[in-house]
């Protein structure tokens, strides 16, 4: 991921939107359930609605559920700051391959071989 740590990424485009409101023109926007924006006075105050996944994601993340088992990773981090982290390379191996056998079994399903 890519952080642009100039003072005025996309200021130009957030002031062409804005004329283009102002304007009467609605702005495009990309992308299923996009955000839209309407500008409200010259103060640039700006107004937006999100899609129902926006909010229902919102929720889910306020709530506490996580896909990600943050005691976990920090027992993992811990374990590397000691050097006590053991890496089984025979579970990894078996991993990947069953991951492998699983996709050229749902290749072949799909191709109707």
């Amino acid at each position: 991921m890519k952080v642009d740590s100039t003072p005025h990424s996309g200021l130009q485009t957030l002031k062409d939107g804005l004329q283009r409101t102002q304007q009467g023109d609605t702005p495009t926007t990309g992308g299923v359930g996009a955000s839209t924006s309407t500008a409200t006075g010259a103060s640039g105050d700006a107004s937006v609605n999100l899609s129902g996944l926006s909010s229902q994601l919102h929720s889910l993340a306020s709530a506490g559920s996580s896909d990600i088992d943050t005691s976990h990773v920090a027992s993992i981090k811990q374990a590397i700051k000691d050097g006590t982290l053991t890496i089984d390379s025979g579970k990894i191996a078996d991993g990947v391959l069953a991951t492998a056998r699983d996709l050229l079994q749902k290749k072949s399903q799909s191709s109707g071989n």
